[in-house]
């Protein structure tokens, strides 16, 4: 395997694992948002994340305080992850989960337009075909092979503002790629978790001061540390070095995995799944993953050379 294919291997595996860590966290931060108001718990796992990162620099002696431009570049670039979680926990209101899990998997396509439109860089046909497959495998998954519920998906006021959130999410990987400057993953992580927890002190400031903090159980600390640490720092840490390595479509494509790794994670804790229902989705949301696996990348080579920074 050459040097560029090895290191653009490595920004899949991160990609994937960052997908497996996400999906992990769905029984979990189900769990907590029933416990507690949903946006504090978003802003207690991006608090302590960016406290993991602050003091991991610190023992290191990088912690430097960036210019005021770079701070405006790392809050542009966690911007669209905070609108998507506040759109989702305000429409999560009233909309239901599988409406919302219906709308998310647009996000690798919308991911696809937007880099067209951003960044100048064609979409080929193959690659359009398999977003649009795995879109639509996707969708059969969560309508357990029944694309005839499709239909009853109305865009209701909260689901508008839930497809507004996902529009936000397949920015992402965009902006990351934008923006990036050639520092350390460590360092841009930190920045963009930082800047992120200042934003949502604004937006939470009055709820925060409502919570009876010494009330919270052990589960519960314990549940938003498992979301800080691996479903946010680590998961962010990931993300970051594998959208600057890969195609923004190729790393939104990774969605298309959530609802088959959330089926593997009921099967392991003895649920039954209907996998004669699903089987048809699964298959195409693995052949949509082997041909974004294979298509060519950008910046594996870069990504080569900043590895040792992080």
């Amino acid at each position: 395997m050459s040097h560029s294919r090895f290191h653009q291997a490595r920004a899949h595996g991160k990609v994937l694992l960052f997908t497996l860590l996400i999906s992990l966290s769905f029984p979990i931060g189900s769990a907590l948002t029933a416990a507690l108001d949903p946006l504090v718990v978003t802003w207690v796992r991006y608090l302590l994340a960016a406290l993991c990162f602050v003091v991991l620099l610190a023992g290191q002696r990088k912690l430097v305080l960036p210019s005021w431009r770079d701070l405006g570049r790392y809050t542009l670039i966690c911007l669209p992850a905070l609108c998507y979680f506040v759109a989702m926990f305000v429409a999560l209101q009233e909309t239901s989960a599988l409406d919302a899990s219906a709308l998310y998997t647009t996000a690798p396509l919308i991911s696809a337009l937007a880099s067209m439109l951003i960044m100048r860089r064609p979409i080929s046909l193959l690659m359009g075909a398999a977003l649009l497959g795995g879109m639509v495998a996707a969708t059969l998954i969560i309508f357990r092979g029944d694309l005839g519920l499709v239909a009853s998906l109305s865009l209701t006021p909260s689901n508008r503002l839930y497809l507004l959130g996902c529009v936000a999410m397949a920015l992402n990987p965009i902006l990351v790629k934008r923006y990036y400057r050639g520092e350390s993953f460590v360092h841009l992580t930190c920045w963009t978790l930082i800047c992120a927890s200042v934003l949502l002190t604004l937006v939470t400031a009055p709820r925060l001061l409502a919570i009876d903090w010494l009330s919270i159980s052990l589960p519960l600390w314990l549940g938003m540390g498992y979301l800080a640490l691996f479903a946010t720092a680590l998961s962010f840490f990931l993300f970051q070095q594998g959208s600057v390595a890969l195609q923004p479509e190729q790393v939104s494509a990774y969605t298309y995995l959530i609802p088959v790794l959330v089926l593997l994670c009921d099967q392991l804790l003895g649920a039954s799944v209907p996998w004669q229902q699903v089987g048809w989705g699964v298959a195409g949301v693995l052949v949509t993953m082997g041909v974004m696996v294979s298509a060519p990348s950008t910046g594996s080579h870069r990504l080569g050379r900043l590895e040792t920074k992080s």
